[in-house]
């Protein structure tokens, strides 16, 4: 029905909350009638709001340069003393990382010790996706990743999966993914090869949701993956919303510090500061 109501064409553009199905996306960039899909990453009824914003930019400021979505982290981030008056207010116990090659090693080895980490850092993402700065993370290589995220954490169904995070110059090693895996607008193909390292997260045949993590969008979680890659030989990371069943992503430290000592998340890093149970 979608399909017939599109039509064919060079370009086709998707937005409102039927976009948010990435099967029913992959299923249109995959039917031959498009040279090209594009998906508003933020689909839905907050997406509307850059509707509104670009429509100012060119009708009524009457400009005609072309804007960017940039890297959809649009929200609030919060600096050091932020974050240590919310930990101290808590009467928490953490440490401080003094360097980010330091925050990075110390994530890689609790998740080469198949612990969960929730990743708190820079600027929260626009939309319902977590794109690497509010993010709950595991290693492919723990074969429980899935049953531990669903049950101990996100609290859902056993057969609900997750996304893989991937640098995106090495993606196309594991997965068949286009441009809209930038903002998990999709979902993707698992390469043959690689399927059996990644069931935990098939949705069916060989189907998957991947993010494809550019450098110059998410430096840091791009260093992240790169570094889990160095150290197990997988530069791939199992990523779901940083927050909780029927809540939203969790936006400041309060509500980080909330939901991680309300789950069975092992380890949180807000920032340089790393909470562990």
């Amino acid at each position: 029905m979608v399909g017939e109501l599109a039509g064919s064409g060079e370009n086709l553009c998707l937005a409102g909350g039927l976009a948010l199905n990435g099967v029913l996306v992959a299923a249109l960039e995959n039917s031959g009638c498009y040279q090209r899909v594009y998906v508003q990453p933020a689909a839905g009824n907050a997406g509307t709001a850059l509707g509104a914003a670009l429509y100012g930019w060119h009708h009524v400021l009457k400009r005609q340069e072309r804007v960017s979505a940039g890297n959809l982290c649009y929200g609030p981030s919060f600096d050091r003393e932020e974050i240590k008056k919310v930990l101290e207010n808590c009467k928490l116990r953490f440490r401080y990382l003094l360097t980010k090659n330091e925050v990075i090693d110390t994530a890689v080895a609790r998740l080469a010790e198949r612990q969960i980490v929730a990743w708190f850092q820079g600027r929260m993402e626009f939309g319902p996706r977590a794109l690497g700065n509010r993010s709950i993370l595991a290693s492919p290589l723990n074969l429980y990743s899935t049953e531990n995220l669903n049950i101990y954490i996100k609290h859902r169904e056993p057969f609900r999966k997750f996304a893989a995070s991937v640098p995106a110059e090495v993606a196309g090693e594991y997965f068949e993914c286009g441009p809209n895996a930038r903002f998990l607008a999709t979902v993707s193909r698992v390469r043959p090869q690689h399927r059996e390292k990644f069931e935990a997260a098939i949705l069916g045949g060989d189907l998957i949701r991947v993010h494809t993590v550019a450098r110059e969008d998410n430096p840091l979680y791009w260093e992240l993956l790169h570094a889990a890659g160095r150290a197990s030989g997988l530069p791939v990371l199992y990523n779901t919303s940083f927050n909780l069943f029927g809540e939203p992503l969790v936006c400041d430290p309060r509500d980080a510090v909330r939901s991680f000592y309300s789950s069975g998340i092992d380890a949180m890093f807000v920032g340089n500061f790393l909470l562990e149970k």
